[in-house]
């Protein structure tokens, strides 16, 4: 059963406030609607409401401005922890707004839950989060599987193994068929498993490509499982394998039971004429027309929260700088008429530090990887430019954070038309689990359900 947020009575009543929200006009335009490199082009600031944008305007310090928004959206929604400046009090529409934000998004509290801890020879090679995530995620599979009378797990998306390695080397009562689709990462994970003198019977480990057919791969999951029920797997299932998984799942008489991690949703692939099946995958989802652009997608990976807090006595990073080059730059393209997306080839470039000192060697850097002539803009007009949008840092620097602002509010979005979906298939119980810490793993809403 989906732990509805706030007060909202019934999945319907939710699905229709989270798609109204997504659907305004706003949402739309922080996540895509108006790319914040194309800020300058479209006068992104203008379009927010005049309001919002005349007290951010009247802050001694954009920064305060970003704080703001993003301690606006914490589950806890605590004050801010270091002395700052009084900032006065926000527009009443504003609070009510990212009131919205947060009343809308799936709760990411950490539920309580089983933890295990790891004896040193397997966590030697985890970092903490790494550590964080197998020490709970394999006492919840482990428990799962008692629950159920399950020996078998299938890890899809296995990576270096660290979870399923553990589960092969702590649970004698439990076989594991690991499967990846990178060659050397399933290489490292054998490697882990021989250091540790895992016996091949216990772990199984596959180079298979996921599609999520119905296909060979299916039939060699049930061949392994020898009529004996699984639980299917995944401590991050990037992208679409999220959707494989859940197919598995449905269609697969021997998985019994699911718990998969969904991540990275930027590789989810919209549904089209050409990928019938991609997302929504759901029903309900789908009936109501459900859209996420690329730059929401994106959106959906970020966790703001858990950034590294601005200190106001410093100078502004060169991230700001950044964004309000690439802004400068994008609107002297459009409006000299110059199509940079038309290089045959781009010249890869990263930005060096020499890039940063002003705006013009970041411009002329970015004219050689798209091979635009340098007389095609001049030094005066690179400098004039400048001198005309500097003071449009803040607003840059806002836009971008409100472009990020809504990241709970998609993977909630992404994780409802999963549940749906399954809830469609006939399938019993299912829930949504926030199963990590939030502070250490953002990713952590794992889909669970078991037939």
């Amino acid at each position: 059963m989906l732990s509805l947020p706030g007060s909202t009575q019934s999945l319907d009543d939710y699905t229709t406030s989270l798609c109204e929200l997504l659907e305004s006009p706003l949402v739309r335009q922080i996540t895509g609607g108006i790319h914040v490199n194309d800020a300058l082009i479209h006068d992104a600031w203008g379009a927010l409401p005049r309001d919002w944008t005349t007290w951010w305007s009247s802050l001694p310090d954009h920064r305060l401005a970003q704080h703001h928004l993003i301690d606006s959206i914490d589950d806890a929604h605590t004050s801010i922890a270091s002395p700052e400046p009084d900032v006065g009090t926000p527009p009443e529409s504003l609070t009510e707004w990212l009131q919205q934000l947060r009343s809308a998004s799936l709760s990411r509290a950490q539920r309580a839950g089983p933890c295990i801890d790891l004896p040193p020879e397997l966590s030697a090679r985890m970092n903490t989060k790494k550590k964080a995530e197998v020490s709970v995620a394999a006492a919840f599979i482990r428990d799962a599987c008692a629950e159920r009378n399950i020996t078998r797990v299938i890890d899809i998306g296995s990576g270096h193994g660290y979870l399923s390695v553990t589960l092969a080397y702590l649970f004698p009562e439990l076989r594991v068929l690991a499967i990846d689709g990178s060659e050397s990462q399933v290489a490292a994970s054998t490697s882990f498993a021989a250091t540790l003198g895992v016996p091949q019977d216990k772990l199984t480990q596959l180079v298979r490509y996921v599609d999520g057919k119905t296909s060979a791969l299916a039939e060699e999951m049930a061949a392994w499982a020898d009529g004996q029920r699984c639980i299917l797997v995944g401590l991050h299932a990037c992208g679409q394998l999220s959707e494989h998984m859940l197919r598995y799942f449905t269609r697969l008489p021997f998985i019994d039971s699911l718990a998969a991690v969904g991540c990275c949703y930027n590789h989810i692939v919209p549904r089209s004429p050409e990928c019938p099946d991609g997302f929504p995958i759901s029903a309900r989802l789908r009936s109501r027309h459900v859209t996420l652009s690329a730059t929401a997608l994106m959106t959906g990976c970020q966790a703001p929260n858990n950034w590294e807090r601005a200190d106001l006595g410093s100078p502004d990073s060169t991230f700001s700088n950044r964004r309000l080059f690439r802004a400068i730059f994008e609107k002297l393209l459009h409006d000299k008429g110059i199509d940079g997306s038309s290089a045959k080839s781009r010249t890869p470039w990263g930005i060096r530090k020499g890039d940063m000192a002003s705006f013009a060697p970041f411009a002329r850097r970015a004219m050689h990887s798209l091979q635009i002539e340098d007389g095609a803009m001049s030094d005066a007009e690179l400098a004039a430019y400048h001198h005309k949008y500097q003071h449009c840092k803040g607003q840059i620097a806002i836009l971008w954070t409100l472009s990020v602002l809504c990241c709970k509010l998609v993977e909630s979005v992404v994780a409802l038309d999963r549940y749906c979906y399954l809830v469609e298939q006939g399938t019993p119980q299912v829930d949504v689990v926030p199963i990590f810490d939030y502070r250490i793993s953002p990713r952590n809403l794992m889909m669970v359900a078991r037939k």
